[in-house]
């Protein structure tokens, strides 16, 4: 957009005269100019002249409301800037934090990759663990035919492998099965049936299948199914993990439940990772319970500041605050950036409207505050991104994370004013433009989307 307040232009508005209107207008027009990066046009010749004008009644007046005008300008360009970058320092605090607590899982992710050091009795608690789980699962019969067969043809898991069979139901297993090894699971199928049949290996199912299944068990069992039969009726059957292990007949299975096996009950998180085992462990690297005591991991360094600013723990890594305690004070400092956020939009939409009152060219055809508000939107925003992304996360182990997680998103809509008191504004903001109280007057006429009202919070 073309600059309205020139030299020239100031020149012949001067020499012809100045209503009040236009003299105050032209003040205020440099002073937003000057606020968006423009120089001052209006020298201080001119500006002596102005006020030397031969002025009276209305054009006193209108001279002087533009001059509270400027005032308030003034006052609510140093607030709104104020306001705007005290919000930025607060949700950047918090952003800084989530960006840590991010950097932190990324590089914990890359770590779980490699073995975790843990002591020989600390892993055969892990094996014991997950071997207690095992005995204890149900396992389809369709999976202990496909071990069986395994058992039988070792070569052949390489060659399933390569094949990509789908593992989905035995039907689809056997059909995917190379030529070269399907008698073996024929095999395989018949041997797991005679051990049932022998009630040597017990079988359950779902109660609500059994009208369907116990007939084709009793036949499986008694005198055998074609095979295509056979394989239906075993994706409804399950063997406890306990008769697993005491099946002689199938020591594929005692050492499946005698090792740990990575990913096996990934949901605890004892079983996700490969173990490296400290056979003679110093005693200086062992705990009271007797687990691998390492030295601070060097992703914990990354948010180790950012907790000792939040006052979760001590120097020595040792918790202090409660994660309770610290996300309240953390959602205090959300607050204060809320409060301020409210405060700067207030005085955006007090200054805007009067500047379209009085129809300024504020440069860009935007916003007086157009360039903070960039600022403070651009923040927020980023806040919001990485707030969404760490309550995305599964699982929080951190006590950073579990602080940030009772954070909320910061919802712009909610702190900004009515569209009734905005409306109700625009009908009023020349008004009471004299002293020093116009913007303060029109901040405290607006009211918050969320109810909260200015003329409550600024009294």
């Amino acid at each position: 957009m073309t600059k309205t307040v020139t030299a020239t232009a100031v020149r012949k508005i001067i020499t012809k005269g100045l209503t009040g209107w236009q003299a105050g207008k032209l003040i205020l027009q440099d002073m937003i100019d000057f606020y968006h990066g423009r120089d001052s046009v209006l020298t201080e010749s001119d500006m002596t002249a102005i006020r030397q004008a031969p002025m009276e009644g209305a054009d006193v007046r209108d001279y002087n409301m533009f001059m509270a005008l400027c005032r308030g300008f003034h006052a609510g360009y140093m607030i709104a800037q104020w306001a705007c970058k005290d919000a930025c320092l607060q949700i950047g605090f918090l952003d800084r934090a989530l960006e840590d607590a991010d950097t932190r899982r990324t590089v914990e992710l890359f770590e779980s990759f490699g073995p975790h050091v843990v002591t020989k009795m600390q892993y055969e608690a892990i094996v014991a663990a997950q071997r207690e789980k095992k005995l204890a699962f149900d396992f389809g019969l369709g999976y202990v035919i496909e071990e069986r067969f395994y058992a039988r043809a070792p070569e052949a898991r390489a060659a399933v492998d390569e094949a990509g069979v789908d593992t989905e139901s035995a039907e689809q297993f056997a059909a995917a099965v190379p030529a070269p090894f399907a008698d073996y699971y024929r095999q395989a199928v018949e041997e797991v049936r005679s051990l049932h049949a022998s009630g040597k290996l017990l079988v359950t199912y779902c109660d609500k299948d059994a009208g369907e299944t116990e007939p084709l068990l009793k036949r499986w069992k008694e005198e055998g199914l074609p095979i295509e039969e056979a394989l239906k009726l075993v994706d409804k059957l399950c063997v406890i993990g306990q008769a697993l292990y005491d099946c002689p007949e199938l020591p594929e299975w005692t050492s499946f439940m005698d090792e740990y096996q990575q990913h096996w009950f990934e949901d605890d998180e004892r079983f996700r990772h490969t173990y490296a085992v400290m056979e003679d462990c110093p005693q200086v690297w062992i705990d009271k319970r007797g687990h691998y005591k390492a030295p601070t991991r060097p992703s914990e360094w990354i948010t180790h500041s950012r907790e000792l600013l939040v006052g979760l723990t001590t120097y020595d890594n040792k918790a202090r605050k409660s994660i309770e305690r610290a996300g309240a004070e953390l959602r205090d400092g959300l607050d204060t950036a809320e409060q301020n956020i409210r405060m700067f939009l207030a005085i955006k939409t007090v200054l805007d409207t009067a500047a379209d009152a009085v129809k300024l060219d504020v440069p860009g055809g935007g916003s007086v505050l157009a360039n903070p508000d960039t600022r403070l939107d651009a923040f927020i925003s980023l806040y919001n991104i990485r707030l969404e992304e760490l309550k995305g996360e599964r699982k929080h182990e951190m006590r950073l994370e579990k602080a940030l997680m009772t954070l909320p998103a910061v919802d712009v809509d909610k702190l900004k004013p009515t569209p009734d008191s905005v409306e109700q504004l625009k009908s009023q903001v020349l008004n009471d433009a004299r002293g020093e109280e116009w913007l303060r007057i029109k901040v405290q006429s607006l009211e918050c989307m969320d109810g909260i009202s200015f003329k409550e919070l600024l009294n």
